[in-house]
């Protein structure tokens, strides 16, 4: 579409009242007079470019301030006005519902229904709410109800839209990239562990020394030595690298890991006697989200917290899965350039950038670099002293909670008043950072802060424009290199909104974490400083390759978004067909043959006894009962097996193509069971005087919280699996090794074997 023609085209039927029809131009043309009168705006050309590109389906770069929210109602209009349904999917629940708020006048006036879910809106408000045209939510909630539906067992019980059709994603760079393997979950108490053992094993290794175990500092991994492994043996009275020690080697590492590795206030916090998780990128608490495994319960061992349940696994998806399930998506961020590649090869969005409406006036400064972190802080203070003392606002970006509160009270001590935002005081997010660019204002901040909310020179009243502006604009100034570009533009974009003036300044020191991780004194050679400087380096060699720093963490990290993708792609095929049949069982349209095909006697004693209709109603939930613990034991093997895969390049193979291998055998031999765990189940009704005798196996209780790590939770428990084939022959080393392959095989066959 030539977008220049349609965008006048658009404003001429919106000027002379021609509007009739529903194709693009006659929409956006009521959109736009109904934007006008409802909200007393008038669209820049800007919005319409960025509407038109949102309903082709393509993902949009749109500097912050510059209209995204009015620009997603004109793509959401269109579709909505042509049969489809829509969700836009926030980045938070205060944006989802503040946007439906704003924009519910618009799509009254478009005669175009409207509706918002949150965390806090109950079952039937949400069936409700998906009844709607255009839905505001989070990806998270969408997709926490779609996995709720599979733990359902009335059709009456679901929500969630049977068909999807159109997803408008809100900062799609932190909801399809940043978090996009983290995995959603749904778990229920079914016979679940009690992780109260935990406890017990943390104070048992609370001693162990370093000699003890290692840690893999690049991806913060822990490992017990030889050492270890003979200390735990005594403890715990077995081989930890046995089947039998396999629980015990899961607690025992996630313990030391919680010891040695997480730090509170950078990786989580402790609030109300809870354990909340930081999120990497915005330094938010991560509300609802949880570490894998042991991992949990043994940081809540750590600060002696009460133990809690979880429950097994009964289903999950990570967001990049379920943003896949719409057949249309499109996006819209300020950062997309820099993940083009990304979107295109994980998603297949083409990357539109919309120009500003007003040329940007904010100046950016180079990266400023300096010998350590101890001359970066003297640094950072400073300029925000000197800002300061010209009552010019300031936003400070750090990296840790610790560092926040660290700044904070070193301005205290310099007399330097300052707001602190991070995840200890994040409920009040949006109103302290719209006021983060108001007169002498200091907004000390982790990561981003208040994504979503525009700061307004001169506060959110504007009440102070002009000094702000003679003063030079809103400094945003970052304490060190983020793993991430799109971090750094992030907060740059922070300052110099729809035209403002604005400036931005960058430290980083040669000790940081992320320039020891990435050995940047190995990249620099003789440019790597040895001693202290005093102010800033200027060596421009040295400048380089801490930017290549930058560039080298982004291509590890989207490397390993690929990489996971071709070990969960055979699982999320798994996970539709199973999820699709068990709704098929409940809602009446398919009914399962199991008894009359396989046990054909008991059937018929079955029907005499119960009547044909009932028994087939109760036939059909008992199967979807029992694919639910078929989907968690899924999920179980899957979990055991990702742990070792690795150990197949012993055997000169591809671990990912083996993994899917194996899945895709388990999947297949573990259906085949069905009909004979089924004809348990017939055989036990048989045994029940009625049909409401008998009581099918349902979630006492359900959870639905996020994993921090989906490569993490594949690292809880040893290999389970022998690398080899049958008639390979193993290493010469460890012979034994040539008898496992029975024996494991038999081990998984008994979670869908015969009851004995």
């Amino acid at each position: 579409m030539d977008k220049r023609s349609a965008i006048a085209k658009i404003k001429e039927l919106a000027a002379n009242g021609s509007t009739d029809g529903n194709n693009l131009e006659a929409v956006f043309a009521r959109c736009f007079k109904a934007v006008e009168k409802t909200l007393d705006i008038t669209p820049f050309d800007e919005q319409l470019s960025a509407g038109i590109s949102l309903y082709e389906g393509n993902m949009v770069q749109m500097q912050t301030g510059e209209g995204k929210t009015l620009a997603a109602v004109f793509a959401a209009c269109t579709e909505a006005l042509n049969g489809g349904a829509v969700h836009i999917l926030t980045f938070n629940d205060y944006l989802a519902k503040r946007d439906y708020e704003w924009m519910k006048p618009v799509y009254d006036e478009m005669g175009v229904s409207v509706g918002y879910v949150t965390e806090k809106t109950d079952r039937a408000e949400r069936k409700e709410a998906y009844k709607k045209q255009v839905v505001y939510l989070t990806a998270k909630e969408a997709g926490f109800d779609y996995l709720r539906d599979f733990v359902c067992f009335e059709p009456d019980e679901m929500v969630f839209p049977e068909k999807l059709n159109f997803a408008i994603v809100d900062e799609a760079d932190s909801i399809l990239i940043d978090e996009a393997r983290i995995p959603l979950v749904i778990a229920g108490d079914l016979a679940a562990e009690d992780g109260s053992s935990t406890a017990e094993v943390y104070e048992k290794v609370a001693d162990f020394s370093e000699d003890e175990f290692e840690i893999d500092e690049e991806t913060r991994n822990v490992y017990l030595t030889d050492d270890g492994a003979d200390r735990a043996e005594e403890l715990f009275g077995c081989d930890v690298y046995s089947e039998e020690g396999a629980p015990y080697l899961a607690k025992i590492v996630a313990c030391l890991k919680a010891r040695a590795v997480l730090k509170e206030d950078k990786d989580y916090i402790v609030k109300d006697g809870s354990i909340l998780l930081v999120d990497e990128f915005t330094g938010r608490a991560a509300v609802g989200r949880v570490f894998p495994g042991e991992l949990q319960p043994a940081v809540e061992a750590k600060h002696k917290l009460k133990i809690t349940s979880r429950g097994r696994i009964m289903g999950n998806i990570a967001l990049q899965y379920f943003a896949r399930l719409y057949p249309k998506l499109s996006g819209m961020t300020g950062t997309a350039e820099s993940a083009r590649e990304e979107f295109d090869k994980m998603y297949g969005l083409n990357t539109e950038i919309i120009p500003t409406r007003l040329p940007c006036q904010r100046t950016d400064h180079p990266l400023e670099m300096y010998s350590d972190k101890e001359e970066k802080r003297k640094a950072i203070l400073a300029a925000i002293r000197e800002a300061w003392g010209a009552e010019r606002p300031v936003l400070v970006g750090t990296e840790s909670i610790e560092e926040s509160e660290e700044i904070a009270a070193q301005l205290k001590a310099m007399n330097v008043p300052c707001v602190v935002l991070n995840a200890k005081n994040d409920t009040e997010e949006a109103a302290i950072i719209s006021q983060a660019g108001d007169q002498g204002a200091v907004t000390i901040s982790t990561n981003m802060a208040g994504r979503g909310v525009d700061i307004k020179l001169g506060g959110a009243d504007c009440k102070n424009k002009d000094f702000v502006v003679e003063a030079g604009g809103l400094l945003v100034l970052a304490t060190s290199m983020r793993e991430s570009s799109r971090i750094t533009r992030q907060l740059r974009g922070r300052a110099g909104r729809q035209g403002d003036i604005g400036e931005s300044r960058f430290f980083a020191a040669a000790d940081d974490e992320i320039m020891s991780k990435f050995e940047l004194r190995k990249l620099a050679g003789r440019h790597f400083p040895d001693a202290h400087i005093d102010g800033a380096i200027d060596d421009k060699a040295l400048l380089r390759e801490a930017e290549r720093i930058q560039r080298i963490s982004e291509g590890d990290t989207f490397d390993e978004r690929v990489n996971l993708m071709k070990y969960t792609m055979i699982g999320e095929k798994h996970r539709e067909q199973t999820f699709r049949n068990r709704k098929s069982l409940l809602d009446g349209s398919h009914n399962t043959e199991m008894w009359q095909n396989n046990c054909p006697e008991l059937f018929e004693e079955a029907t005499e006894k119960f009547g044909q209709d009932e028994l087939q109603k109760k036939q059909n939930l008992i199967l979807a009962s029992l694919l639910n613990e078929f989907w968690c034991d899924y999920l179980d093997y899957t979990a055991y097996l990702r742990e070792g895969i690795h150990l197949t390049q012993v055997a000169g193979r591809n671990p990912a193509e083996e993994y899917n291998i194996a899945c895709e055998e388990y999947y297949d031999n573990a259906s085949e069971t069905l009909p004979e765990r089924m004809a348990e189940k017939l055989e036990a009704l048989l045994e029940c005087s009625s049909l409401d005798e008998y009581e099918v196996p349902m979630p006492t209780r359900t959870y639905t919280y996020l994993l921090d790590d989906m490569a993490e939770e594949f690292k809880t428990k040893p290999l389970l699996l022998n690398v080899f084939d049958e008639e390979e022959e193993a290493p010469a080393k460890k012979p034994e090794k040539t008898n496992e392959p029975k024996e494991k095989k038999g081990f998984f066959a008994s979670l869908f074997g015969k009851k004995k």
